[in-house]
């Protein structure tokens, strides 16, 4: 037998390399580049991969697969914190699939779209954040999780760009580094960890899209804010709480520029709120009316309706100076 042209452990190399170089996207050409990316460019810190982060990150990242923005901007590398794996109980709600189960999320979103253009890294660590050192080099941070204490530590942060997404049935609040600080503190109570989905709702059916509601204003903040970083003129938007049904609903007491600037101001603010008036509220609240009509309609301000349905509802106590509200 004539004798191979290179030994068979060359020829094994030389396939490896081959295969790794053009097909692989762990390949050797992408691991030159990986260094230099996640130690310059935009540097964002996502904190939490479930219901919220997954449907940020899956609308996002295929936005920058172009490069357009992030050539612009010497690269953008996500950090993904979070330790679960996932469960099958996930996929009704959160961007994964039956053959990522038992796979740390983290690492399962960044073997997705780690790379999806040269100058974008997604980058998993499967730890829960307990301290504001792995965020040391963040320039953008989002809080994707349902803790009290990861929230307050991205809240002591300074002169950094941060926001805190939180879902709650069909609705979604969003606080942001311009939120004022006695706003933030009076949203932000001690309470125990919790899902994005009600009890029940997974085994019931009655899945609610509140998060994916999050993870849409999520994705939509952040890119506006990449465009920010690149014109200098774009808006980025504010702090907000919307429901679906509800439309904005008015939780700021202290922030500025919390609702759109083009509210009119209410011409009933003085007058009492008669049974006819409630029970045409109540009407409006089950068909479903967004606050903004359910206002325009009564004249008077979104928080007043909203007050005024807590009360008649029996969510809040009468108080004897009901005028205005």
């Amino acid at each position: 037998m004539d004798a191979l042209p290179y030994a068979l452990e060359d020829v094994l190399i030389h396939d490896f390399y081959y295969f790794y170089w053009f097909y692989k996207p762990w390949s050797i050409r992408t691991l030159m580049t990986k260094k230099v990316l996640t130690e310059n460019g935009v540097q964002i810190h996502i904190i939490g991969a479930g219901g919220i982060g997954s449907n940020l990150i899956a609308l996002l990242l295929p936005s920058l697969r172009n490069g357009i923005v992030s050539e612009q901007l010497g690269g953008i590398t996500f950090h993904l914190h979070d330790a679960d794996i996932v469960e099958e109980k996930n996929l009704v709600h959160q961007r994964f699939s039956d053959v990522q189960i038992g796979v740390s999320k983290v690492d399962a979103l960044a073997e997705e779209y780690d790379l999806i253009h040269p100058s974008v890294r997604v980058i998993g660590h499967s730890t829960n954040l307990r301290h504001s050192k792995p965020l040391v080099n963040a320039d953008i941070i989002v809080v994707a999780v349902d803790r009290p204490e990861p929230r307050r530590i991205v809240h002591s942060l300074n002169e950094v760009e941060w926001y805190d997404l939180r879902c709650g049935l069909d609705s979604c609040l969003i606080l942001t580094h311009k939120t004022h600080f006695d706003d933030i503190e009076r949203l932000t109570p001690t309470h125990k960890p919790a899902s994005c989905q009600p009890d029940d709702a997974i085994e019931t059916g009655n899945i609610q899209f509140g998060s994916a509601l999050a993870g849409t204003f999520g994705a939509n903040i952040i890119l506006r804010s990449l465009m920010n970083r690149i014109d200098g003129k774009t808006n980025v938007p504010g702090p907000m709480c919307f429901s679906m049904n509800m439309g904005i609903v008015p939780v700021f007491l202290k922030t500025n520029n919390s609702v759109p600037f083009d509210q009119k101001p209410p011409t009933k603010s003085s007058e009492k709120w008669t049974e006819e008036e409630d029970d045409v509220l109540l009407k409006q609240a089950e068909r479903g009316l967004t606050l903004e009509r359910i206002a325009n309609h009564h004249r008077r301000s979104h928080g007043a309706i909203w007050h005024r349905f807590l009360k008649i509802c029996g969510f809040k106590k009468p108080l004897n100076n009901e005028v205005g509200e």
